[in-house]
């Protein structure tokens, strides 16, 4: 195609089916539909409805869910067919995606959703320049340019802990392909390295921090200097980079802007999550939290996900989340509900899959100074934390310090976090953590219908990262495999057979 030079063209994506094939593929979300843009209005336009993503989910963060220790099958109350895209991750199976019936789903929507979006923020970050050059208001373009740069560094960090391996400083692990510029190249793609991605995030999110320095922006759906600020606290914990996740986590903790909400002055019954809670930094999409322990009456008639009894036995009597954050049915089930009156979407619906709010800050801070050997400071800042939690006199003594303290710490990430698409990141990178590396095994069970109703016929287990890592990756669908000719690959699943 052919820009005029007398004009500004910029490059909208959008994703095709090609002709020739069945599937969408990697590169067709590069594919060009001009546009004119005139104005940085018109770019802002693009942001808004291209690159942020504002929609209802796809299966892709309940499966996050289901693979992980947080949740558990329960039985329906009638013999329904189980749902093969979360149950073929629930159980680790070497071809996730295959139904009961066998049929492969050889797309993955989720994954091409999220290049699409970068592709969008490639876009838009490539005209900044041209709009300068037209005088275009400064200040607007800057903070475009720093909402592009955080949600491309969003979508980066959420492929690559999907679909690549863990970060290791001295371990150079396979990522997922890395592209930054608008360009149609006549080429296949490959994986880039784990260390190349985790570069371009914190490339990104330190950019998106300087370009919306002074930015007046008060909403939770729009990125803003502090959101670029709170990512870059998570990045730096997961590459152990504890100084620089430390300093990260005290600039929002010490930002007046937000505050942590006391569970002692909640109201039983309220949501504890919205939009424009106190504790919220940053909403994006929808929520899934809900949909994925749908326990909307006490004999549902599908196959649904309960909070696992492990989770459930971590509250201590005195945790004051354990009835804010769940509901319980007459079957003892635990039902998710951090969110109980906004269960669809309006205008104070906090997601779950983009979601960044300050209580993880204090767990970042206290995670990274157990890192840093500073024991009693990240002691302080832990109890700091839990005085929210519990009520006055009863906050849990600490006397901990090294590996037992690390994972006091880390188990007060899991109790405060569950079900924010959290839980899986963090099994994988504890399991890989230089100083304190942490692995298990965890099973999940399976039912079988009796004729009376579902018995436990089993279960499935997922070994420990040294001794099943192809399981912790989530495999790249195989139309992308096929159409790049062989330089995408898969690590080899083994098959996981029933256990009785």
């Amino acid at each position: 195609m052919n820009v005029p030079v007398t004009r500004l063209w910029v490059s909208l994506i959008c994703t095709i089916s090609l002709m020739s094939l069945s599937c969408k593929k990697f590169l067709s979300t590069y594919s060009q539909n001009s546009s004119f843009i005139e104005s940085a209005d018109d770019l802002d336009e693009l942001l808004v409805g291209n690159a942020y993503y504002y929609k209802v989910a796809s299966f892709t963060p309940n499966m996050l869910y289901a693979m992980d220790d947080d949740a558990e099958l329960g039985k329906p109350a009638t013999k329904v067919r189980i749902p093969n895209q979360e149950t073929g991750f629930h159980f680790w199976q070497s071809q996730p995606r295959i139904d009961s019936d066998g049929k492969l789903t050889a797309t993955d929507d989720y994954y091409n959703d999220l290049y699409s979006r970068i592709a969008r923020s490639n876009t838009i970050l490539h005209n900044i320049p041209l709009l300068r050059e037209k005088g275009e208001a400064a200040q607007t373009l800057n903070r475009i340019h720093g909402e592009a740069c955080f949600l491309r560094a969003c979508y980066y960090f959420m492929l690559v802990n999907i679909y690549g391996k863990p970060y290791q400083p001295a371990v150079a692990g396979f990522g997922v392909p890395l592209k930054t510029d608008p360009a149609i190249k006549d080429q296949f793609i490959a994986r880039s390295s784990t260390q190349q991605l985790y570069n371009q995030i914190v490339s990104d999110l330190l950019e998106a921090e300087k370009q919306l320095a002074g930015a007046n922006q008060t909403t939770t759906i729009r990125a803003n200097q502090a959101a670029a600020q709170a990512l870059l606290s998570r990045v730096y914990l997961f590459m152990e980079n504890y100084e620089k996740a430390l300093l990260y986590a005290d600039k929002l903790i010490n930002n007046n802007q937000y505050q942590l909400k006391d569970l002692n002055q909640h109201t039983q019954g309220d949501d504890f999550l919205k939009r424009n809670s106190p504790e919220v930094i940053f909403s994006m999409s929808t929520t899934n939290m809900h949909a994925v322990t749908n326990l909307s009456t006490d004999a549902p008639s599908v196959f649904f996900y309960k909070a696992s009894e492990e989770l459930a036995l971590l509250y201590l009597p005195e945790d004051l989340r354990r009835k804010v954050f769940f509901s319980q049915d007459s079957k003892g089930n635990l039902r998710m509900a951090k969110k109980r009156k906004t269960l669809t979407n309006s205008v104070d619906d906090a997601s779950d899959m983009f979601l960044l709010r300050l209580s993880e800050q204090y767990l970042n801070k206290a995670e990274a100074l157990a890192g840093l050997d500073r024991f009693e400071e990240a002691r302080n800042s832990l109890q700091e934390f839990r005085k929210t939690r519990f009520k006055p006199g009863e906050v849990p003594a600490l006397h901990s310090e090294g590996a037992a303290l690390m994972n006091t710490i880390r188990d007060e990430r899991r109790l405060e976090l569950c079900f924010e698409t959290h839980r899986w990141f963090d099994l994988r990178r504890y399991a890989v953590n230089a100083k304190y590396p942490f692995e298990k095994t965890i099973r999940h069970r399976a039912y079988t219908f009796t004729g009376n109703g579902y018995d436990e016929d089993g279960y499935y287990e997922l070994g420990t990262w040294s001794q099943d890592p192809a399981a912790y990756i989530v495999p790249i669908a195989n139309d992308e495999i096929e159409f790049n000719n062989g330089l995408l690959f898969n690590e080899t699943r083994p098959d996981r057979p029933l256990k009785r």
